[in-house]
C-alpha cells in the first residue's frame, strides 16, 4: 500500500529523485538548504534512514559513507497514491470523472497517450496468451 509522504519526507524524496544517483547525507542535506531548507545532519540522517525503513529508499555503503538511493520513481510513486484513491473508492467512475474533470488541457492529453499505450500492451499481452503464443489461431 502507497502511503503519501509528509512534507519533510517528499522534499527529501524530491531530492534524491531529482538527483539521480545515489546520494549521502551531507548531499541531501546541502540540497535541501539550496531549496531554502536549512535542516541539521541528524534531521536529514533520520528522515534518510525512516524512508529506508518505509521501503522508499534502498542503501548502500561506500567506505564508511552510506549512500541512499530511491526504490520506485516519482511517477510509480503517484501512480500508488492514485491506485490507492481509487481503491477507497465506493464509484470509481464517479471519482474518475471527478479527477478528469479538474485535469488541465495537457494532463487530459498525458491521459489520452497513456491510455492508449496501456490499450496497446494490452491488445499485446491478450494476443500472446492467445492459443499459439504467437497472435494466430
Amino acid at each position: 500500500m502507497t502511503r503519501e509522504l509528509g512534507e519533510l519526507e517528499n522534499a527529501v524524496m524530491t531530492v534524491v529523485w531529482d538527483s539521480g544517483r545515489p546520494m549521502t547525507v551531507r548531499e541531501v542535506m546541502h540540497a535541501l538548504e539550496v531549496r531554502e531548507r536549512v535542516l541539521a545532519y541528524t534531521t536529514v540522517a533520520t528522515v534518510l534512514v525512516n524512508l529506508r525503513a518505509k521501503g522508499w529508499l534502498g542503501r548502500s555503503k561506500k567506505g564508511r559513507i552510506f549512500t541512499y538511493t530511491a526504490v520506485c520513481t516519482r511517477s510509480e510513486y503517484a501512480a500508488g497514491l492514485a491506485r490507492q484513491a481509487l481503491d477507497h473508492s465506493d464509484d470509481a467512475t464517479a471519482s474518475l470523472v471527478a479527477l478528469v474533470s479538474h485535469m488541465s488541457p495537457d494532463q487530459r492529453s498525458a491521459l489520452e497517450t497513456a491510455l492508449r499505450i496501456a490499450g496497446t500492451s494490452q491488445e499485446e499481452a491478450d494476443r500472446d496468451s492467445a492459443p499459439g503464443g504467437d497472435g494466430t489461431a
